[in-house]
């Protein structure tokens, strides 16, 4: 599906807040997996176009609001990875100097 598909989607079915969808129900309707959803959404947003969203689900903001509560929601989420980065940080420094080598080599996989 192109972004262009989705785009008028959310338009024309989910605009504003009070009409938004999760995201397994934009998957099922528009036949897209988790990750695809995902990146097109990233991609729109990048573009400037107003892809809201929010833990009910995603919505074409109506007005600023929308967003602002959109953006303070995403802040948040960056907020709590960064804290998780930092005690992985800390837990990395008992495996010693350069001790990486095993694992998902950093291949940034969706695994925890």
């Amino acid at each position: 599906m192109k972004e262009e598909q989705l785009l008028a989607y959310l338009k024309a079915n989910c605009f504003g807040r009070k009409e938004s969808q999760t995201r397994g129900q934009l998957q099922r309707k528009l036949g897209l997996s988790k990750d695809q959803l995902t990146n097109m959404v990233h991609r729109m947003r990048c573009k400037g176009l107003p892809i809201a969203g929010g833990p009910l689900g995603y919505f074409y903001a109506q007005n600023a609001g929308e967003l602002h509560a959109t953006i303070r929601w995403l802040e948040k989420m960056v907020r709590t990875l960064l804290k998780s980065i930092d005690g992985l940080v800390k837990a990395m420094e008992s495996f010693g100097p350069m001790d990486i080598g095993e694992g998902n080599g950093g291949s940034g996989g969706d695994s925890p």
